[in-house]
């Protein structure tokens, strides 16, 4: 007879992370928690050049922005509220049943590249989620075609199998910034108090 022992409970909550771009499209559903990694200070050139946000290269630059840090402390209880009130709409009186829910959200930054898929990484890995949780990350915009897509996979594969790679040797010539993001790499904090209000309803 086979023993239920240390079975895997159940994921009852799915935690869908989605980065993108406001210079896209607009998002195909409303998020339950929207985050404008805007306000965060944009890497230097060469590194955007050489990573995206998938690459441990940029994360370890953007981690030493306190504002990054603040994105990344302020999200779970957002997380956790909504859940309650996700939670609340299907309870089933008649059995108490616990219903799955998902958990949607959304983080923009210009062109979903750099920013906000760093902080959908990061977010994915932190501890605090619950054994409950199933967390999902999508990057909607890392892929669509640009001039440093190559680099950015090349780079990214190379840290996978444990390779350093030599930011003077990621293939895009160190004068070109053509196809990247136009803002300062420094916001003004008028910048980052506009950019910490959440996207307008138009962009979901």
């Amino acid at each position: 007879m086979l023993s239920n022992a240390g079975a895997a409970k159940p994921k009852s909550t799915i935690l869908n992370i989605t980065s993108y771009g406001l210079k896209g499209r607009p998002l195909d559903f409303k998020p339950d928690v929207h985050l404008n990694a805007r306000r965060l200070i944009n890497p230097p050139p060469e590194l955007r050049k050489a990573f995206d946000g998938r690459c441990e290269g940029l994360r370890r630059n953007l981690r030493a922005d306190p504002a990054f840090h603040e994105l990344l402390t302020e999200t779970p209880p957002q997380v956790f509220e909504a859940e309650k009130t996700l939670r609340a709409l299907v309870v089933n009186t008649e059995d108490n049943s616990i219903k799955k829910i998902e958990i949607k959200v959304a983080v923009a930054c210009v062109r979903g590249r750099h920013r906000s898929t760093a902080v959908a990484e990061e977010l994915a890995k932190l501890p605090v989620w619950p054994e409950h949780y199933d967390v999902r990350v999508n990057h909607r915009d890392v892929d669509i075609p640009h001039r440093y897509q190559k680099w950015h996979q090349q780079n990214l594969e190379r840290e996978q199998k444990g390779e350093t790679v030599n930011l003077d040797d990621h293939g895009v010539e160190s004068g070109d910034d053509s196809d990247l993001e136009s803002e300062s790499e420094i916001p003004t904090e008028e910048d980052r108090r506009h950019a910490q209000r959440k996207p307008e309803p138009s962009q979901w």
